[in-house]
């Protein structure tokens, strides 16, 4: 392909490195989470009728007892979008590097149109299917 100038001993080492620290997104995502639901426990509760966490003392709906003040709250909802943002950053990392694999292979047996199409493929945009979606 014009203007290509590919060196497989350096794509691969990319590559090995590129994989290796996009594997570490999932450690750190796991603490992440680990981390804002301990803070989210920490926050406490704020109750209008006294009695502090006492079983008359939530202000959940119906007499239950409330699971979590409003830091809580706003803890919960910054996760759940934080959490959809990491799972992209992932999916992009993982689709744009099995691209580089793809196109790389493609040049290297010669079909350099299956390998522009394998670039072209590796920038669209990754589909996540995330369990648990919507449930807070």
């Amino acid at each position: 392909m014009p203007g290509w100038d590919l060196k497989p001993q350096g794509i691969s080492s990319v590559l090995k490195t590129t994989g290796e620290t996009a594997s570490d997104l999932e450690k750190y995502a796991k603490a992440f989470g680990e981390h804002l639901t301990s803070a989210a426990t920490s926050a406490g509760t704020i109750s209008a009728e006294g009695g502090g966490g006492g079983e008359g003392g939530g202000g959940g709906e119906g007499g239950e007892k409330a699971a979590g003040g409003l830091v809580a709250l706003a803890l919960s909802q910054y996760a759940e979008r934080a959490s959809k943002d990491l799972q992209y950053v992932a999916a992009r990392a993982g689709k744009s590097l099995q691209g580089a694999v793809d196109a790389t292979t493609a040049y290297l047996n010669g079909d350099q149109e299956m390998a522009t199409e394998a670039q072209r493929n590796a920038l669209s945009e990754p589909k996540l299917d995330m369990p648990g979606a919507g449930k807070a």
